[in-house]
């Protein structure tokens, strides 16, 4: 009777376990879809005011750079799923083969040189609706937009560990990073 007891109490607290991992997972994926839609909201936004496009210019160019987007999102999901099955097989333990490893080298790297056709093919055929320095500033928007939002996370991180007592502050290294510009 005991025992059956246990089971049962064993058995309803790992019901309830998942239960609530359930409904983590959906959380999590509910505030990734947010933040996604933020992310987009705020690189619109960026791009706007850094390009300083024109209402004209604005209404031409997002339909083509959410479609860029599209097609650089493919790429990397090619990328991921790739790297993903050999990352996969090296967890278990499997033994890859020099010609797997190869293969998934080769495959990568092609990938990563159709991220970098499409970028230039997209940012040269926006002549028709950006002047050249547009053009320039769109060109390396992504490397800055990068580095200030690491910028960002560094600070917001920093922030957390300060209010847990555990924040550590290198004055040296803080002088280099705003000496960097942006």
């Amino acid at each position: 009777m005991n025992n059956v007891l246990l089971m049962c109490m064993l058995s309803f607290a790992i019901a309830q376990n998942d239960t609530k991992r359930d409904f983590r997972q959906d959380d999590w994926l509910e505030d990734e879809s947010k933040l996604s839609q933020r992310r987009e909201s705020m690189v619109i936004w960026r791009l706007t005011e850094d390009l300083d496009l024109s209402s004209e210019q604005a209404e031409k160019f997002f339909p083509r750079f959410r479609e860029h987007r599209e097609n650089l999102k493919e790429i990397g999901k090619d990328e991921r799923k790739s790297l993903m099955e050999i990352r996969f097989k090296i967890r278990e333990d499997e033994e890859i083969s020099k010609s797997e490893m190869e293969k998934t080298i080769k495959k990568v790297a092609e990938l990563r040189k159709d991220r970098i056709d499409i970028e230039t093919k997209f940012i040269l055929g926006m002549e028709d609706i950006l002047d050249p320095n547009q053009m320039v500033k769109l060109s390396v928007f992504k490397q800055r937009l990068m580095k200030e939002m690491q910028g960002e996370v560094r600070e917001e991180m920093r922030g957390k560990k300060g209010k847990k007592g555990k924040k550590k502050h290198n004055k040296r290294k803080d002088r280099r990073q705003s000496r960097r510009g942006f």
